[in-house]
């Protein structure tokens, strides 16, 4: 299917049509992909006002391809956003039904929620404007979800226009007070079913979680949108994404963040 061919619309009901259905959603030869990146989100923002027309409510925003592991996982070359949304976020401890075909990676990612608003006139925003407007840092494990097969394949343009690849979002309590916790160099350990941790720091993020997210602030400022007091912000994976299984469990540890924990049905 040559996607230049339909309407923003149309290609929204085509990528919530086969989230809902559970059914695989072929990725087209690179001619027939949505032409841009401005095009693949025009495509995410139909997706989204059909997700908030059956009654999920935006939470806040989360930001993919952050780093150069998670890049490289894509084929990508940049970073993209998309949307939290309550239906798909858990506290943790969490559980999910194994959803094969749609759960792909699992990332643990520092998460902040914002006091207050950042709108487009105070653009351009850096990492010191984005940690002087939060209150709490938020250790999380995003589940990267989708329906495009094969989704390692689909490049920039689907996978942004598909909400940015987002499943789930699993998240511990907020620490307003972080003093014990360097947003850049505290380590943070992935492990499932306690094998082998897979390591990550804050700066394995571009610019730090603080600098992910003045990407993403300044990158709404030039669509006219902007992060709220109270949006959590999802920065991006600090450590290479890691496949969780049926049965399996994957637990992050944040140190003085906190732990976040998923299960994986069998």
């Amino acid at each position: 299917m040559d996607w230049n061919t339909l309407s923003a619309e149309d290609a929204a009901r085509l990528i919530l049509d086969h989230r809902e259905r559970g059914a695989p959603l072929p990725v087209p030869p690179p001619a027939e992909r949505p032409a841009g990146i401005a095009q693949a989100y025009a495509i995410q923002e139909a997706l989204q006002a059909l997700i908030e027309a059956r009654g999920a409510r935006p939470i806040g925003w989360k930001i993919g391809c952050t780093n150069a592991a998670a890049r490289a996982h894509l084929g990508l070359d940049g970073p993209f956003y998309g949307r939290l949304y309550d239906a798909v976020t858990e506290p943790s401890p969490a559980d999910f039904p194994a959803l094969p075909g749609f759960f792909r990676v699992f990332e643990p990612e520092i998460g902040l929620r914002i006091a207050r608003d950042l709108p487009p006139t105070g653009a351009p925003y850096d990492a010191a404007a984005i940690a002087a407007a939060t209150d709490a840092l938020v250790p999380a494990i995003e589940i990267v979800g989708s329906r495009l097969e094969p989704w390692t394949e689909a490049g920039a343009a689907l996978v942004t226009a598909d909400n940015a690849s987002h499943g789930c979002w699993v998240h511990g309590t907020p620490v307003t007070d972080w003093t014990a916790f360097d947003p850049m160099d505290s380590p943070i350990a992935l492990q499932v079913d306690g094998g082998e941790p897979v390591m990550g720091r804050g700066r394995n993020v571009d610019d730090g979680p603080f600098g992910a997210a003045a990407w993403l602030a300044n990158a709404l400022a030039a669509k006219g949108r902007y992060l709220r007091a109270g949006d959590f912000v999802s920065t991006g994976t600090v450590a290479p994404p890691v496949a969780v299984g049926a049965g399996q469990t994957a637990r992050a540890d944040f140190g003085a963040l906190g732990v976040v924990e998923v299960r994986i049905g069998a």
